[in-house]
This record gives structure tokens, sequence and C-alpha cells, in this order.
């Protein structure tokens, strides 16, 4: 399946009040992500979510990749360890987006998958928002959750030398 691209069918409008939800929960209190003419000042039609706001769709669209398309994983058996954003351009209040997700690559290594996946977000016009690589370890087998971290500890610790 490396290479096969998911397009998400659903649509996210940006809304300039989950924008303030959203800054206020990360404790961002620039005036452009609560007030639009703060954002328009900047050069922005409306207010800007910041940055992170963006790992909610993309984190959505990963989550229905393996609900849909790598059903064999349980949602408690994956974890994240790697995420890197390329941003396009700043996200704003009225921004419709839709996301593809891309499997770039896949492996076994120490009883967990390793996953890297690409998120690419993109809005009302087609145009890039956001690029979004994120690896991900996930497991098929049923495990205690100390076992499993246990497990992504030794993919993410391999060749380092123990502390003395």
């Amino acid at each position: 399946m490396v290479g096969q691209s998911y397009r998400i069918d659903d649509v996210y409008v940006v809304g300039k009040a989950k924008v303030a939800e959203f800054a206020k929960a990360v404790q961002n209190f620039h005036p452009a992500h609560h007030d639009t003419d703060a954002a328009r000042d900047l050069g922005h039609p409306a207010v800007l979510a910041p940055p992170t706001f963006m790992s909610l769709i993309a984190f959505v669209a990963q989550r229905r990749l393996f609900e849909e398309a790598f059903s064999c994983y349980s949602m408690p058996q994956i974890l994240q360890v790697d995420q890197r954003f390329s941003f396009h351009r700043p996200l704003c209040a009225g921004d419709r987006l839709s996301c593809e997700v891309t499997l770039v690559s896949a492996r076994r290594a120490v009883g967990a998958d390793l996953m890297v996946v690409e998120n690419e977000i993109f809005d009302q016009r087609d145009q890039p928002i956001l690029t979004a690589s994120t690896t991900i370890a996930a497991s098929t087998e049923v495990r205690a959750p100390d076992e499993f971290m246990t497990i992504v500890e030794q993919i993410m610790m391999a060749g380092t030398a123990p502390a003395s």
C-alpha cells in the first residue's frame, strides 16, 4: 500500500469561534487569532489560526485512514513518534479544507510497524496550505500499554548507548 493516496471526502470549514477557542486552549493570545481587524492589519482577510491548529485536521485525516484503509490496527495500538510541518500559507477563518493522505513508507522493526504518512491540506481553491509528515508506530497485536511503549522506546533509542 506504500505510495497509495486517500482523499478525505469531508470538507472542514475553519470557523472564527473555533480558531479563538483553540488559540485560548494553547494559550496563544496574539490579537490576530481573536480579532479580524488585527488580522487585517497584518494583511490577512480574517482571523488567523495558530499554526498548530492544522494538527487537528491532520489527526482527523490520519484517524480516518486507519479506520477505513488500515483497520487491522486498533487506535490504542497506534502511537505518533514524529511529526513535521511545511507551511505554504497561513490558515484563516473561512478557509474550507480538504486533505489527501499518502502512505510514504512502511517497515517492521522491533515488533512494531513503522509508517510514514504524509498529509496534504488544501484550501477551497485546491491550493496547498500545509504538508505534514508523521511517523507512526503501530501493532496489530494486542499488548499492554507499557509493553507497547517499551517497543516504541527500543525503536526510538536504537543505536544510543545506555546512560552510565
